[in-house]
């Protein structure tokens, strides 16, 4: 199983070295890396567990029907549970929760989202990394060009004069070309935004409408008592479900066989999407934060003032930032 996560292992420096230039924020690689990784990850973990091990078992009858043959059926069709069975007390009233006999006229809830699971994951780790994709497409390495070296602290005191002269003449003749670089920026930032948004939506519809109230219903199940209680992870993600199988018998009459199956693949399920739900929520909180911050820095020129004074407040004074804020425009700042 590690082997199968080694390639993500670059990845996952979330803080970038010291004196590398960054062209993005904090919370930008929290969604290109952290993130990414942890979708990709989840994606690679269920699809090794599901296509190299055991995805279902099934217990049906053995003398009619090979175990191969239902198991096969059962995943790739779907199984199901009933949830007028939900609430008996399990080896008193039902086998299982959720199981029980059925007719044609019994609410039958049917799970089939187990086998899209990695493909799913796997565009939503896709779709994590874009607007960084698109920032790398239009950036230009911009930050790189403009520093030359500059941010290593080790170099000539000769070499690093002929650098800074050039830097502040790149400054000095591109002053105020800078607005639709950034623009560029915070619309990738924005993206960001409108992408947690829509893998939440996404997320709650693939699971039926069960994945919003997920996080808080496990919390709720934690404190409550353990003689009532209802856990909320085996019923979005059941591990034990009914399946139906009808065939031809002997005399030509359709014969049905009913079968149990156990989806040890939701073991992992369950635990993945509970992370991904307190995850995401965070990542849109921040975001949302950092959206938020960028605006204000957008509209109010003081606050960019500030944020270079902070930055600089070995080297600069007030009058000195005051006055370069004053005089570039957002892009340049």
């Amino acid at each position: 199983m590690l082997s199968v996560l080694g390639p993500l292992s670059s990845q996952t420096k979330l803080f970038a070295s010291r004196n590398k230039p960054r062209g993005d924020s904090f919370v930008f690689r929290l969604h290109y890396r952290t993130t990414f990784v942890f979708v990709m990850g989840s994606c690679l973990m269920v699809t090794a567990t599901q296509y190299l091990g055991d995805k279902i078992s099934c217990l049906g009858d053995k003398d009619a029907l090979p175990d191969t043959v239902i198991e096969t059926f059962c995943f790739i069709s779907s199984t199901f549970t009933l949830p007028s069975t939900s609430d008996g007390q399990a080896g008193l009233e039902v086998a299982h929760k959720g199981l029980g006999p059925s007719t044609p006229d019994t609410e039958t809830k049917y799970h089939n989202y187990y086998m899209w699971v990695p493909y799913v994951l796997f565009l939503q780790a896709i779709s994590f990394y874009v607007p960084h994709w698109i920032w790398k497409m239009v950036q230009t390495d911009k930050v790189n060009n403009v520093l030359q070296g500059l941010n290593y602290l080790i170099i000539n005191q000769e070499e690093r004069k002929k650098k800074e002269d050039i830097m502040v003449d790149y400054l000095y003749y591109q002053w105020g070309t800078h607005t639709a670089w950034a623009m560029k920026y915070v619309f990738c930032e924005l993206l960001n935004l409108v992408n947690i948004v829509l893998q939440l939506v996404i997320t709650n519809q693939f699971l039926g409408g069960e994945f919003t109230t997920y996080g808080s219903r496990v919390v709720d199940f934690v404190n409550q008592d353990p003689q009532s209680r209802t856990d909320p992870m085996y019923e979005v993600f059941p591990r034990i479900t009914k399946c139906t199988f009808h065939r031809y018998g002997p005399s030509g009459s359709i014969e049905r066989h009913d079968a149990m199956c156990v989806l040890s693949i939701n073991i992992l399920n369950e635990k993945i999407y509970l992370t991904m739900w307190f995850w995401f929520l965070f990542l849109l909180a921040i975001t949302i934060l950092m959206v938020i911050y960028r605006a204000i820095t957008l509209f109010f020129p003081a606050v960019r003032s500030k944020v270079i004074l902070s930055r600089a407040y070995r080297y600069g004074s007030h009058e000195t930032t005051d006055f370069v804020s004053e005089k570039c425009n957002f892009g340049d700042w």
